[in-house]
């Protein structure tokens, strides 16, 4: 699903950039995180995207469901979008 690799792509992106001091995290949840290790930021954000989306897959038939499963897609390709933005902005 392109929203698991999107979320990859902003956590690598949030980890980045958090980490050479040009960005902050802003959820409160994945700064701790951020704060315990790098390691355990990946993790948290990993796994809490991917369970949430898997549960909103497995509810797709449910238009709730679905409709998050597309706007959920849509955040994170502008939130992929912005990171790209700041990088090339440099």
């Amino acid at each position: 699903m392109a929203i698991l690799v999107l979320n990859l792509l902003d956590a690598v992106f949030t980890l980045v950039l958090v980490t050479a001091g040009l960005a902050v995290e802003a959820n409160p949840l994945m700064e701790t995180a951020l704060e315990r290790s790098p390691l355990a930021f990946m993790l948290a954000k990993l796994s809490l995207v991917s369970l949430g989306i898997l549960f909103l897959y497995r509810m797709r038939h449910h238009r709730f469901a679905a409709i998050a499963l597309i706007g959920s897609t849509v955040v994170y390709a502008a939130v992929v979008a912005y990171h790209l933005s700041g990088i090339a902005a440099g």
